[in-house]
C-alpha cells in the first residue's frame, strides 16, 4: 500500500526536558466529514503502521491524527541526538501523566486544525488502550471526546505492583535509559505458548506470517523498553485497574475489540472481566470478539470487517 499524504505537527513534550513530540494529521478528502479519530499506537511500534486503517477511516469521512509516543517512531528520531533512546519516555515521577498530557495537547491542536464542530473520537491499541482508558477515567479529559475504542487491551494483572518495583529497581544507579531484559523475559516470554510451531518470538501478534515478518524486519518495531519505559507502562496499567479509575468512568460510549488468541487480553478472559466491571460501574461498554485471532486485529485477515465495525460504532 502506498504511503498516505499527511501533515506533520511537532510540539514540546510535557515532561519539560527539552524533548519534542512528533504527530501527524491525515486529512480526509471526503465531501461529508463525520469527525476526527485520534489514534494511540501500541508498545514498540508507531502511528504510520496503521496506514491501512487510516485510509479506510479517511474514505469513510474521518480526519485522522495521532502522535508517536516518546521513545517511538518519529518522536524518537527527533530526540535521539539528545540522549533519549527507544523505549524511553522521559525523566521524572510524572512521566506517565506527561504522556497523557501529550495526547491531550495533540487533541487540542487537532481541534484547531480540524475545527470544533465535528466530534472527536479516541482510539487506542494495546499500550495505547491503557492510555485511552486512562483518559476515559479522568473526567477533565474524557469530556473532550464523543466515543472511545479500546483495541486489544489488557485484563486485570495482580503482578503489576511487583512489575513496577522491578522497573524502579532498574532505574537505580543510572539504569533508567537502559533496556531491561529481565522484565522483557517475564512480561513476554510466554506469549507464544499457545502458538503452534512459532517461527519467531513475535508470532503472537498476528496469524499472518507476512505481517509478523514485516514487523520483525522493521527497526522501529519490537525493541526492548528501558526500565523507565516499563515504569510508565506499569503505572498506566496500575491506574486503569485501580478503584479510582472505575469510580470516574466516562459516561460516553466505548467499544472493546479483541481476539481470542491474544495473550495481552488473557485470551479474551481478561478483556471480558474488564468489560463486566466497567458495565457494573455504569459504563456504556460494547464489545466485539473476532474469534481465533491474535493481538493485532488491524493486521489480521478480518481487518476490513474490523475497520467497518469501528466506523459503524462511531456512527451509531
Amino acid at each position: 500500500m502506498a504511503d498516505l499524504n499527511f501533515e506533520r505537527v511537532v510540539f514540546d513534550a510535557a515532561n519539560g526536558n527539552g524533548a519534542k513530540i512528533a504527530g501527524r494529521y491525515y486529512p480526509s478528502s471526503a465531501e461529508n466529514i463525520k469527525g476526527v479519530i485520534q489514534i494511540c499506537h501500541g508498545m514498540a511500534e508507531y502511528l504510520a503502521r496503521y496506514k491501512e486503517m487510516i485510509a479506510f477511516f479517511n474514505d469513510a469521512g474521518y480526519h485522522v491524527c495521532g502522535m508517536d509516543m516518546p521513545g517511538h517512531g518519529d518522536t524518537y528520531e527527533l530526540n535521539k541526538d539528545k540522549g533519549f533512546p527507544k523505549g524511553y519516555f522521559g525523566k521524572g515521577k510524572t512521566d506517565a501523566d506527561d504522556l497523557i498530557k501529550d495526547v491531550m495537547e495533540l487533541h487540542r491542536l487537532a481541534r484547531v486544525r480540524f475545527g470544533e464542530k465535528v466530534p472527536h473520537y479516541l482510539y487506542g491499541h494495546s499500550m495505547g488502550s491503557a492510555v485511552v482508558r486512562t483518559v476515559f477515567s479522568k473526567p477533565e479529559y474524557s469530556c473532550e471526546f464523543s466515543k472511545f475504542v479500546f483495541s486489544s487491551t489488557m485484563g486485570p494483572n495482580p503482578a503489576v505492583g511487583f512489575a513496577r518495583f522491578l522497573a524502579a529497581c532498574g532505574c537505580l544507579f543510572g539504569g533508567a535509559k537502559k533496556e531491561n531484559a529481565l522484565i522483557d523475559r517475564l512480561a513476554f516470554g510466554s506469549y507464544c505458548k499457545h502458538v503452534e510451531n512459532p517461527q519467531s518470538p513475535m508470532d503472537w501478534l498476528s496469524t499472518e506470517p507476512e505481517e509478523v515478518r514485516i514487523y520483525n524486519e522493521d527497526p522501529m518495531c519490537g525493541f526492548s523498553f528501558t526500565s523507565e519505559g516499563y515504569g510508565v507502562l506499569f503505572k498506566l496499567i496500575g491506574f486503569i485497574q485501580s478503584s479510582k479509575a472505575y469510580q470516574d468512568l466516562s459516561g460516553k460510549p466505548c467499544l472493546f475489540t479483541y481476539g481470542e488468541e491474544d495473550p495481552v487480553g488473557s485470551y479474551g478472559k481478561g478483556v471480558r472481566k474488564v468489560i463486566l466491571k466497567m458495565r457494573h460501574h455504569g459504563a456504556r461498554a460494547q464489545a466485539k470478539c473476532y474469534g481465533p485471532y491474535r493481538h493485532e486485529i488491524q493486521h489480521e485477515p478480518v481487518r476490513k470487517d474490523y475497520f467497518r465495525d469501528v466506523v459503524d460504532f462511531l456512527e451509531q
